[in-house]
């Protein structure tokens, strides 16, 4: 089934992009990413997932700041600003959707989107 968002295309574009490359910054050599896409009756819920090291709890609250970067994300193999979640969150939010994440460490990260349909 044909799902279409309400949204400009170079935007979905820069949170795809933002998503899935943070999420390779993270994988190991055997890592694996999956992407889904569920349409739900008033909005699409898109998630990307990882196995990658995943983020320690008390960080959760603050990764969709502005340079935030947690410890374990602080060196020069992965590099980075902090910008790129902020950036998603807030054009996610710009298109009137929500974005969050759950994760454990040596788990991997799960991202989420709700968008309006």
């Amino acid at each position: 089934e044909n799902v279409e968002i309400l949204m400009d295309k170079s935007r979905f574009k820069q949170i795809m992009y933002n998503l899935l490359s943070n999420t390779m910054k993270y994988l190991n050599k055997d890592g694996k990413v999956i992407v889904s896409l569920i349409k739900e009756s008033k909005y699409v819920k898109i998630t990307v997932e990882d196995n990658g090291t995943g983020i320690k709890e008390e960080d959760l609250p603050f990764i969709f700041e502005r340079f935030y970067r947690a410890d374990i994300s602080r060196n020069s193999e992965t590099g980075g600003t902090g910008l790129g979640l902020s950036i998603t969150k807030s054009l996610v939010e710009a298109h009137g959707g929500r974005i969050y994440a759950r994760s454990q460490i040596g788990k991997g990260t799960k991202f989420t989107i709700l968008l309006p349909i």
